[in-house]
């Protein structure tokens, strides 16, 4: 075999070694702290400090330093106790399509270099908009994640009013506003930022008492700026909020929308399957009114980063945002290929659909959804366990598996029990038995417990209350 690659026997070997890890990894996980003690920062970047290696140190001395350095000093994502951000755990054959994907190494850009892989994504996107209750013919495209598709989707929404602003650029553009409220994703706030227009283009439309968009809010504001010369551009309507798992009214806010001409997005990163989840389509009634819309497969499908997909029901509408013409690349309207390329802002993309392909046709998409359902379901067992218990305080009620709470072990004032709660979440996140994240909302700091892997169950429910009980020890 030619240098520097290895002998057949030796990729062999290595591949087995990886076959063992990953089936001990996902199969041993919740025998297992969450994390082990954690090294301090500086300690931990001194363990990697090492020269370049020059020579090659061989597949034994590699895998030893993935064991004892990259391993030991990696939070276990997918415990059943982890229920810290929305990182779920990769089932194993969306693992080892990973590994496929890399081996096949296809840049789906240009369908001549990649076609197989470039059919596959198209079917992957219909597949997802099926499962999303999204328009079954929409333009779509896989991204690293939400965020990335949160930008392609505001960038639509940019191009969709300003058909010639690739020409001319923001500059010639006259002030322009954007709707969002205060639980929308940050994303959206650096997507207006990267696209030019600046912080001075957001608004923030008041949320109820479940912090959900107020329709009436978001009609009034943009009315306002429309006074005030300001051409409102787009609403940025949530599936699933990061702290609380609200989910906006859709029908409602795609309905001013749609009356004062404003373009709809919808960020269902997390919740985006709502609509296939019994119990849970009612959060996503009207997703099919708006005008674009993100899911996060990563998130809602048990596949390992990175796997956003963003899309839009305006046919045509993405190749006008980032279609451009290289002597060097088939280009459209030229053969009768299909470009991912001219679809989003990525030329060298990687085979993301195969991870998800592959779960599907393993997994089978009922099962999925029905773990969504159990986790729902879990989320709403372990509310109850919190309002019965005399030392905690439910701060929301469980929606799409997240619930929102605090440890308040006696009557003390709102300064004293978030510095409690803010010191409990550094100690759980420090400790192996429960993982959880820390939340705000209006005054009050929270915890937040996010029920988004399969592997959680019941019995988990009490041992996370117990980690908090323990950790809040520990904090004096």
């Amino acid at each position: 075999m030619a240098e520097p690659e290895l002998s057949r026997e030796e990729i062999e070997k290595l591949g087995r070694w990886v076959t063992a890890f990953v089936a001990d990894h996902l199969t041993e996980m919740e025998n297992r702290p969450i994390a082990d003690a954690p090294l301090p920062p500086a300690e931990l970047r001194a363990l990697f400090e090492e020269p370049l290696p020059s020579a090659p140190q061989g597949i034994e001395h590699t895998l030893g330093d993935f064991r004892d350095k990259v391993v030991a000093h990696s939070v276990r994502v997918g415990h059943p106790r982890f229920l810290a951000w929305m990182r779920t755990s990769p089932l194993a054959g969306a693992v080892f399509a990973e590994a496929l994907a890399a081996a096949l190494n296809q840049s789906v850009a240009v369908w001549q270099g990649a076609p197989a892989a470039t059919e596959v994504e198209r079917l992957v996107l219909r597949w997802i908009a099926r499962l999303s209750g999204y328009t079954p013919n929409a333009d779509g495209v896989l991204t690293s994640g939400g965020s990335m598709a949160n930008f392609v989707g505001l960038l639509l929404a940019r191009q969709h009013h300003f058909p010639d602003v690739r020409s001319t650029g923001v500059q010639a553009l006259p002030p322009v506003a954007f709707y969002l409220s205060p639980e929308t994703h940050y994303s959206a706030v650096k997507a207006i930022e990267m696209m030019g227009f600046g912080k001075q283009a957001v608004r923030c439309v008041p949320t109820d008492s479940d912090r959900r968009m107020l329709p009436v809010m978001l009609r009034r504001a943009i009315r306002t700026d429309r006074r005030r010369g300001v051409v409102p551009v787009a609403a940025v309507a949530t599936l699933g909020t990061t702290a609380t798992g609200a989910c906006d009214p859709i029908a409602e806010i795609a309905e001013v929308c749609a009356e004062e001409g404003v373009w709809l997005h919808v960020d269902g990163a997390y919740g985006g399957l709502a609509a296939s989840v019994r119990g849970a389509e009612h959060c996503a009634r009207g997703l099919e009114k708006a005008d674009s819309f993100t899911v996060d497969p990563h998130k809602t499908m048990f596949v390992p980063f990175e796997a956003g997909a963003i899309f839009t029901r305006h046919s045509g509408l993405m190749p006008k945002t980032f279609g451009a013409h290289a002597d060097y690349l088939p280009n459209a309207n030229e053969d009768e290929g299909f470009h991912f390329r001219d679809y989003g802002p990525q030329l060298s993309r990687g085979f993301r659909a195969l991870k998800i392909y592959f779960t599907l046709k393993i997994y089978g998409a009922d099962a999925i959804l029905r773990t969504w359902q159990r986790l729902h379901r879990l989320a709403e067992q372990f509310a109850a366990l919190v309002v019965a218990a005399h030392d905690f305080q439910l701060l929301s009620k469980p929606s799409l598996g997240i619930v929102a709470f605090r440890y308040l072990p006696r009557a003390m004032g709102e300064e004293e029990a978030n510095a409690l709660n803010r010191a409990v979440v550094r100690v759980l996140q420090r400790g192996g038995k429960a993982f959880l994240s820390r939340t705000h909302l209006g005054k009050t700091d929270a915890m937040r417990a996010c029920f988004i892997t399969y592997r959680t169950t019941e019995r988990d429910l009490p041992l996370i209350l117990e980690a908090v009980r323990e950790a809040a020890r520990e904090v004096g």
